[in-house]
């Protein structure tokens, strides 16, 4: 191919592609071209944007510069144009000299007369100057004054000037004050409780005067009868008016002194607040001292359904509403053999004008619910639930205050709260030990103390016998995996001189040993701790054995035992995966 052919084959397709090295190489300077590009741009950015900053700020400098500059020319320019003057001047007066006494005389007085009072003479000036100042002293000085002037109200009432007070709202509490005294008022007529204000500074003659104070001036004021007396005032509310409030307190002291309680309480008084002030009052609100007592201790009765709950008895039912036990035994013959919880019980309640509070203390005893919790044990078969520990409610004791109104439980607040006995949790056991003979035929009855130890097995020769045996036989192939039938260390591992072959002995609480004999393999050592069903070695036929199999000991304080006695596999072929073996042979058996 020529060269003229060539460069029109490469117009068309292109040119080949370059060696990896090369195009490699090509990336690295394109993109080192790049980055050196982005950092330039970046870094003139950042020049411009300093040098705009600092432009901007030279700007505004000069500013500030030029305004203070004018400033300053403005306030220096009459003294300047003063000094041009003064300069006229003088040349004047040098020239009048010249020219004669008299010229002197007449250009000196110009000359003082613009000086001092010229259009910029030193009067002009300080009275421009001056007086602005001595305007804002001035002003000052009056707000000073009135801010050190304290101001009321004046209140007129009825054509004339009934006092004075700080704020609107003292009429207005006064105002209330006065429609509750004339609540009494038989008159149809209303009373005009209106009234003018004026705001007034307030002189040392003056006398400011209180909401109740203002009260008593306006009924003063008004035409209606009038009287010296005290008003009765329940939470805040005027009841009415008495001469005399001791024969009225004592008839209140006396209920509270006779007012049956069963127990120690503490705090007995009136729910309500009474309060006593004395004033004037319209002659219409005034009570007879027996029309007050009778008021203010009466009571009334009505009847009620009470809902026994728990712990409820015909007592404790009288004592919650403070009835006599006999006037509830009648109401409810029955109550005394049925007061189930849900039983509708007949009662009275007693509604006095002032109830009377007071507050017992008890200190009740209650249980606190245990938790249940579930956990994975190997000390378990596989499938089998049981409880490990039995849970147990606690108790806590409370310093609780019970309020009562006129006998009847009104609230309780808790003081404090002690737990004398913690709870304690509950432990459901979920079985995870999986070992287990190889036919639910082998049946053991024991305590279940020690697990089935071999992944399978039958007994092939059980304890004691002729030969004395020491243990039982668990047969079982070559290679079959061994587990550990309770939580233990392992006392020794490995090679026994005396018959046992490859063996693992394990110590357990209580002075319990197991041993496995004539493994295969031993899978622990010397000191380990093992958990029940953890893998410990294999079945074999080492040591003094005819045969593969696990020889199986239980020993207590160096004694053999049965093994029988502490293994049990009654519930070992009723887990889960007998279930499953069951579902499966029904399925097989359908589509057979």
């Amino acid at each position: 191919m020529n060269r003229k052919s060539r460069e029109e084959f490469y117009r068309r397709y292109g040119e080949p592609q370059k060696s990896y090295s090369r195009s490699n190489s090509g990336f690295f300077e394109k993109f080192g071209r790049f980055a050196a590009k982005t950092i330039t741009a970046v870094f003139t950015g950042l020049l411009k944007s300093v040098k705009f900053i600092l432009s901007e700020l030279l700007s505004l400098g000069v500013s500030i510069l030029k305004f203070f500059l004018w400033v300053l020319k403005e306030l220096t320019a009459p003294f300047r144009e003063r000094f041009n003057i003064n300069k006229d001047m003088t040349r004047k007066v040098n020239k009048a000299k010249k020219e004669g006494a008299e010229e002197y005389k007449k250009a000196l007085f110009e000359f003082w007369c613009s000086y001092l009072f010229g259009e910029d003479g030193v009067f002009y000036t300080a009275f421009n100057y001056i007086l602005p100042t001595l305007s804002i002293v001035f002003l000052v000085g009056i707000i000073r004054y009135g801010s050190g002037l304290e101001y009321g109200l004046s209140v007129e009432y009825n054509g004339r000037e009934i006092g004075m007070i700080t704020a609107e709202a003292d009429f207005e509490e006064a105002e209330r004050e006065v429609q509750q005294r004339i609540a009494y008022h038989d008159s149809d007529e209303p009373i005009d409780l209106s009234a003018k204000y004026s705001l007034k500074i307030i002189n040392e003659n003056d006398t400011i005067v209180s909401s109740a104070q203002l009260a008593n001036e306006m009924l003063e004021a008004s035409d209606h009868a009038l009287t010296e007396a005290y008003g009765i005032y329940i939470d805040g509310k005027f009841i009415g008016a008495v001469k005399d409030k001791e024969p009225i307190q004592d008839a209140l002291n006396e209920r509270i002194l006779n007012f049956r309680i069963d127990g120690i309480v503490k705090n007995i008084e009136y729910k309500n607040s009474i309060e006593y002030s004395h004033g004037i009052y319209l002659a219409d609100s005034v009570m007879e001292k027996q029309e007050a007592i009778d008021l203010l201790t009466s009571s009334k009765e009505k009847k009620a359904v009470y809902i026994a709950k728990n712990g409820d008895t015909a007592a404790t039912i009288a004592q919650k509403y403070n009835m006599d036990y006999d006037k509830l035994i009648e109401l409810n013959p029955d109550i005394k053999n049925n007061c189930r919880k849900g039983t509708f019980v007949n009662v009275v309640e007693t509604e006095s004008y002032l109830p009377i509070q007071y507050v017992r203390e008890i200190d009740p005893i209650s249980f606190l619910d245990y938790e249940t919790i579930e956990v994975e044990t190997s000390s378990l078969n596989e499938g089998v639930r049981d409880i490990l520990v039995k849970g147990r409610r606690g108790e806590k004791t409370s310093h609780i205050e019970v309020t009562y109104i006129d006998g009847k439980e009104y609230s309780r607040k808790t003081i404090s709260t002690k737990i004398t006995r913690e709870p304690v949790v509950e432990k459901i056991g979920i079985g995870i030990y999986a070992a287990r003979p190889d036919s639910s035929s082998t049946v053991l009855t024991g305590s279940g103390e020690f697990g089935w130890p071999v992944d399978g097995g039958w007994v092939s020769d059980i304890f004691g016998g002729t030969r004395n045996h020491k243990g039982m036989d668990i047969a079982a192939s070559t290679g079959t995996e061994i587990y550990a039938a309770a939580d233990g260390e392992v006392v020794s591992a490995g090679w026994n001189t005396g018959g046992y072959g490859y063996f693992v002995q394990i110590g357990h609480t209580d002075g319990y040993q197991t041993v496995y004999g004539h493994m295969s393999a031993v899978l622990v050592t010397e000191g380990q701790f093992v958990a029940r069903g953890q893998l410990i070695g294999e079945v074999g036929n080492t040591g003094n054995s005819d045969g593969s199999h696990c020889h199986f000991e239980v020993r207590h304080e160096g004694i053999c035992l049965d093994p029988a006695l502490y293994l049990n596999t009654v519930d070992s072929f009723n887990d889960d995966r007998d279930k499953k073996d069951s579902k499966d042979k029904d399925k097989k058996n359908k589509k057979n």
